[in-house]
Parts: structure tokens; C-alpha cells; sequence
């Protein structure tokens, strides 16, 4: 074999083991609570400033709606999936906001919050943003867009990732309800 075939060979090689490496890893990390592990436990507590439905400069915390079910729906306003999933969310904020529902989006990973809040003006329910990633850390969300169900104990009872589709996110809160 020449030394060009060689080398080609090795680069085939570690770039495989780089695409393998991308891809499992963040799924097989053990150092990541899975979903399932997470439900039932406290959640985490936050303090986050409003950039939509609330006064300027304000803060919305998780403490604030104690003994409501709460809808914590973490986006970015690059995530395709996010844009096709908040109108789901604010469907399902409309039709439970009367039964004590109360959805807060977290905007995290975008560098300009007044793109955020501009789009999330179309939106019924507050937004904040998770300037430092300390809350975005501590709900182990390293996927978009991710729910975070929370029942009227402060309890996770569920975590989604990726879309969901109307009718699996209305039972869900449901049977929070």
C-alpha cells in the first residue's frame, strides 16, 4: 500500500470514529440524568429576567407559581423545530390558562434577546431568558426544543424533546391538571 493510500486510509478512519464520537456521545454521557430519572424530582429553581409579557426589567420565578402546573418550554429562535412546536404550546397555554396552566418559554442560546422578544411578541404566555445557561443547565436540556412539565408540587412529571405533536402535549397536561 503507497504512503498516499495510507494516509487516505487513516483520515477515513479517524473521521469516522470523529462522526462516531459526535454522535454517541452526547446519547450514551452518563454524567446526564435521562429524562426518566429526572421526573418526579423537585425543580430546579429559577429567577430569570422577562424579555416578553411582563414589565421591563422584571423577573419571573419558578417560586412565584408555586401550586400551579407549569409548561417550561426551552427554544432558541434559530431551532426550526421550536418555531413549528411554539404555536402547539400556545394553543395548549390558551386552552388551560383558565384550569391555572402557566407555559414560561426560556429563550437560551441566542446572542440577541431582541430577536427573541420581538418573535415572541405573537405569544400569550411570559418569556425569559437564560442569559448564564445555569438553568438550561440545571433541567439537563442540551436539546431543542425540550418541555419541562412541572405539577402543582413542583415536581417534574415530564420531560420532552424534539416536536411534539397537540395531541400528546393535551394529554400531557391533562392529566398534570
Amino acid at each position: 500500500m503507497s504512503d498516499k493510500a495510507t494516509f487516505i486510509a487513516g483520515a477515513v478512519v479517524i473521521g469516522a470514529a470523529c462522526l462516531a464520537g459526535v454522535t454517541l456521545l452526547p446519547r450514551i454521557n452518563p454524567l446526564r440524568a435521562s429524562p426518566e430519572a429526572q421526573e418526579m424530582k423537585p425543580a430546579p429553581a429559577f429567577s430569570l429576567p422577562v424579555i416578553s409579557k411582563g414589565e421591563k426589567g422584571s423577573r419571573l420565578a419558578l417560586e412565584d407559581l408555586k401550586g400551579s402546573v407549569v409548561l417550561v418550554d426551552f427554544w432558541a429562535t434559530w431551532c426550526g423545530a421550536c418555531s413549528m412546536q411554539t404555536p402547539i404550546v400556545d394553543r395548549i397555554a390558551k386552552r388551560y390558562q383558565e384550569r391555572g396552566l402557566h407555559v414560561v418559554s426560556v429563550n437560551v442560546f441566542d446572542d440577541d434577546h431582541s430577536a427573541a422578544a420581538q418573535e415572541a411578541q405573537r405569544w400569550s404566555f411570559p418569556v425569559v431568558v437564560d442569559e448564564t445557561g445555569l438553568t438550561q443547565k440545571a433541567y439537563g436540556v442540551d436539546r431543542l426544543p425540550t418541555l419541562i412539565l412541572i405539577d402543582k408540587e413542583g415536581r417534574i412529571v415530564k420531560t420532552t424533546h424534539g416536536l411534539i405533536d397537540e395531541n400528546s402535549l393535551d394529554r400531557m397536561v391533562r392529566e398534570a391538571m
